[in-house]
């Protein structure tokens, strides 16, 4: 589990060519404290390390990460966000992430607004439930609050404060890049519930089961 706080950025050093694969990444900081065997939060997307050095961590990459994420579109020189897994002594600065990616959003603009920015993205259609106003999302693995839902242009836009900007790879993205989504956890277990045919749940049941 993560929290989407980004502490550590990486340069990729050799990227994915083929569906299972293998991507390094330079990272000193990260290689010094991470042991092969654990996980980190590459672009959000959750990885194990299977090699190591004191400046570079290689990773295995599965056929599902293949397809859901960004991970096969990283070139070599690239910027991507790191992150530890979260401890129970942990402080969940973000929000609970669990670096499973759930779709490739496209970047639409990135603009200033006073000393902040506003970045815009967007997503499949059928992904558009999963956004809620001042709710989170991971972008890039990046724990951000959503400022903006346009359902019918099927984007969202989040807030982007000055470190955040600085200190992950949001300074590096253009227009038509692409991005990895990862929803709100509880409200993707709420959908579920809601939507369930063997069970099915009500508002009433909900209440009842939230206590409210």
């Amino acid at each position: 589990m993560f929290s989407g706080i980004i502490k550590y950025t990486g340069i990729i050093v050799r990227s994915l060519n083929k569906t299972d694969g293998e991507i390094t990444i330079k990272t000193p900081e990260v290689s010094k404290v991470v042991e092969i065997g654990g996980s980190v939060a590459v672009n959000g997307a959750c990885l194990t390390v299977i090699r190591k050095t004191p400046d570079e961590l290689t990773f295995f990459v599965s056929s599902e990460t293949s397809e859901k994420s960004t991970i096969p579109k990283l070139k070599p020189d690239t910027v991507v966000n790191l992150e530890l897994p979260s401890t129970p002594s942990s402080f969940l600065d973000g929000h609970i992430v669990l670096g499973h990616i759930d779709t490739i959003g496209q970047v639409n603009e990135i603009i200033p607004i006073g000393n902040s920015y506003k970045l815009t993205i967007s997503i499949p259609k059928n992904f558009m439930k999963n956004l809620v106003y001042k709710g989170s999302v991971a972008v890039d693995g990046i724990s951000l609050t959503i400022s903006e839902i346009n359902d019918s242009l099927r984007t969202f836009s989040v807030a982007v404060i000055p470190h955040t900007y600085e200190n992950t790879n949001i300074k590096y993205l253009k227009p038509e890049e692409y991005v990895n989504i990862e929803f709100d956890i509880i409200g993707k277990y709420i959908e579920r519930l809601l939507s369930t045919k063997d069970k099915p749940i009500t508002m009433e049941k909900l209440k009842d089961f939230l206590g409210t």
